[in-house]
């Protein structure tokens, strides 16, 4: 029977850790050593990503853990200590430089109308631009009198090469803009909450927030953390930034 392995701790960490994760999911513990792991079990077919998200989420609520890469599936316990025994100073060295420290996130949503690019008067790093102005057919010839040309007419309009090149010279140029108004924003909160926190890193995006950073913040820091990141999000003006946390770190190697 195949196990997968979700996370790694202390095994001083153990009594705090949940018996069962979300559902119906049982998570079970050992120990090799002073080091703990969680695993679950799958015996007739690999384990289905939400199911390894939701279980490792349920620990990481309540401990520190250093998460095991999915898909990772060994015979069995004995497989799984001598993993930890030879990779012990290693993993206790991580575990280490997370003690007293939390987890912090930022969730940023943009707006979506176009802006400018350059940072503005008050310091923050983008500022609000005006949309572009119809023109040609949109606009209608001569200063819109005529009305604009009817979609399904100039659907049915060959496009000439030079137009369909345009058209892809717009999109990559929108796509590199995209880019560089993310960077300047992540620049923005970074520097802004420099001081703060020890490590931060970027995140994968979600479909309702495209930006995402985690911040690893000592204890004693949090409400500071919380109040310059409130500041950071009234300076900046740019979309919806929600602060979430804290929580037992990931790990951030």
């Amino acid at each position: 029977m195949p196990l997968h392995p979700l996370g790694i701790s202390r095994r001083r960490d153990m009594p705090c850790a949940p018996k069962q994760a979300a559902g119906a999911v049982n998570v079970r513990w050992g120990v090799a050593g002073e080091l703990a792991y969680a695993f679950i079990d799958a015996p007739h077919q690999a384990v289905p990503p939400m199911l390894h998200v939701a279980a490792l989420e349920a620990i990481h609520r309540r401990i520190c853990v250093l998460p095991v890469r999915f898909g990772t599936a060994v015979s069995d316990e004995a497989e799984i200590r001598s993993l930890l025994e030879t990779h012990n100073d290693e993993l206790l060295t991580h575990l280490n430089r997370l003690d007293s420290t939390c987890e912090m996130g930022l969730r940023i949503t943009l707006p979506s109308v176009p802006r400018s690019r350059n940072p503005d008067s008050s310091g923050s790093p983008l500022k609000k631009g005006t949309g572009p102005k119809p023109t040609g057919a949109d606009a209608g010839e001569n200063g819109g009198r005529e009305g604009p040309v009817p979609l399904l007419q100039r659907a049915a309009e060959p496009q000439s090469p030079a137009a369909y090149l345009e058209k892809r010279r717009s999109h990559y140029r929108k796509i590199d803009g995209d880019t560089e108004q993310d960077g300047l924003v992540v620049q923005w909160f970074v520097e802004s909450l420099h001081g703060c926190y020890r490590e931060w890193r970027k995140l994968q995006p979600s479909p309702s927030h495209p930006i995402r950073l985690a911040f690893l913040v000592e204890c004693d820091r949090v409400a500071a953390f919380q109040s310059r990141a409130e500041d950071a999000r009234r300076a900046c003006s740019e979309g919806r930034c929600v602060v979430v946390g804290p929580w037992p770190p990931y790990s951030f190697v």
